[in-house]
Parts: C-alpha cells; sequence; structure tokens
C-alpha cells in the first residue's frame, strides 16, 4: 500500500488564505469579461470561463460532502469520484446568468471555509482511500481543494495556460 498523504493544521491555515486571495481576485475581475469572453472555450476541446467557474462549483459541491463525510463516517472514508464534463454539461452554466453562477460560487466557498476553519485538528489526519488504493488525509484533500481552485482561478483570468 502506498504511503499516507498528510497535512498539518497550519497548512490548512495557509489552504484558508488561499481560498480567500482566490475568491477575492475572481470577485474584483469575472464580471469584467464580456459576455463573449465568459462563453468562449479557452482553447479546442477546453471549457469557457463560466464552464470552468461551473467546474468550480461542482468542486466546491463534491468537497463539501467529502470534508462532511470525513469527519462523520468510519475510517478510511472511501473516495467517490465525479464525472466532471457531464456535471459541466448538466449544470448548463453557459447559459447561467455570470452574476449569479459568480455569487453562487462565492456564498458556497464562504461556507466551505467557515467549515474548514472549525475542523479540529486530530481530524485533519482522518484517512481517505482512492479507487486506486492510494491513501490521503483530510487536512491533504483541504490542501488539494485550494491548490485545484487556484489553479483554475488563474485559468479563468489567463494568468495560467489553458
Amino acid at each position: 500500500m502506498l504511503s499516507t498523504l498528510t497535512s498539518h493544521p497550519a497548512t490548512t491555515h495557509e489552504a484558508l488564505r488561499r481560498l480567500r486571495e482566490m475568491v477575492s481576485l475572481l470577485n474584483a475581475h469575472f464580471l469584467d469579461f464580456s459576455p463573449a469572453e465568459l462563453t468562449t472555450a479557452l482553447g479546442p476541446g477546453k471549457w469557457s470561463r463560466k464552464q470552468v467557474l461551473g467546474h468550480l462549483l461542482d468542486s466546491a459541491v463534491n468537497n463539501h460532502r467529502r470534508f462532511v463525510l470525513c469527519q462523520t463516517e468510519p475510517e478510511p472514508h472511501r473516495m467517490v469520484a465525479y464525472q466532471q464534463d457531464e456535471w459541466v454539461r448538466l449544470g448548463v452554466y453557459q447559459q447561467a446568468p455570470a452574476a449569479e453562477l459568480l455569487s453562487f460560487w462565492t456564498l458556497y466557498n464562504e461556507q466551505l471555509m467557515r467549515m474548514i476553519a472549525r475542523i479540529p485538528a486530530a481530524a485533519l489526519q482522518n484517512q481517505v482511500l482512492f479507487e486506486n488504493g492510494y491513501t490521503v488525509t483530510l487536512g491533504w484533500l483541504i490542501d488539494d481543494y485550494a491548490m485545484h481552485l487556484e489553479h483554475h482561478v488563474r485559468q479563468i483570468l489567463q494568468q495560467e495556460a489553458a
């Protein structure tokens, strides 16, 4: 079995800092894009900015569930993957008003940050098992969520390659 990737509570504080920064950054710039810029694919076979934001909303929903279940179910929590392309397609984010999508995503992440800030340090070490046998901790999942969000916010703002 592979070794477990863990996280220290200080790392979780850093993840929260990055989450706050990315929420603020996207709120400062997302609505500056024209409707065409928001709905045009960022590259061949890629999502549009609105779809990437929708994907981040889907990620928030799925990770919210994980963060709760990792604290309430017996260890190891079994990680359930989701079909991200289908979630984006079924979410019809292209047709959602940009301001509503941004507001919904922002509010959801504010709730997640409140929840993350109150996770007991001991719970950050709770084990999570992926389908491939890879084991991580709840703290690592939180870190990964922040890195994933940061990657896609920078992608939306084109500070990172699409």
